[in-house]
């Protein structure tokens, strides 16, 4: 199977460029393109609830996964689109994910296990994997995730 377009859902995390380096190990250098969705937890809502330390703390987490991700993707020459996506809602993730075009979605484990605690996000999430037609990489993290403290019910 030749894989030329992968989708890649990921949260702006620390995590997220190792695990998108990780990946890219495994997959053929076949000059795929890849369509990343960096997924924000930082809403205005949940912002407004911040300290100006914890919050400009996590603002540089999500900028520095961004720029890493992106040079990666430019130094070993693999065209890609990305996107930052605030959350909640989780909507636009879905609606990205059903989009036909993609040979492979690679998601972060970090969401199936958010959205399999929410029984809206968990019946999108369901509809939208099993009319999938392509493979689907779930990817893991070492780490906890960055945000653990965020409760599901904020998450959307």
């Amino acid at each position: 199977m030749t894989i030329s377009k992968i989708l890649i859902a990921v949260s702006a995390t620390k995590d997220a460029p190792v695990l998108i380096l990780d990946v890219f190990q495994i997959i053929e250098k076949n000059k795929a393109s890849v369509k990343v969705l960096f997924i924000s937890y930082l809403s205005d809502l949940f912002k407004k609830s911040l300290g100006p330390n914890t919050l400009h703390h996590w603002m540089k987490e999500e900028k520095e996964c961004i720029e890493k991700v992106i040079s990666y993707f430019a130094r070993m020459d693999i065209p890609y689109h990305s996107k930052v996506i605030i959350v909640p809602p989780w909507e636009i993730i879905f609606y990205e994910m059903s989009e036909e075009g993609s040979d492979l979605i690679i998601l972060q484990s970090e969401l199936l296990e958010r959205w399999k605690k929410d029984k809206a996000n968990c019946a999108l999430c369901s509809d939208v994997l099993s009319k999938s037609r392509c493979p689907i990489l779930v990817i893991h993290s070492t780490e906890e995730a960055a945000y653990p403290h965020l409760s599901l019910q904020n998450a959307g």
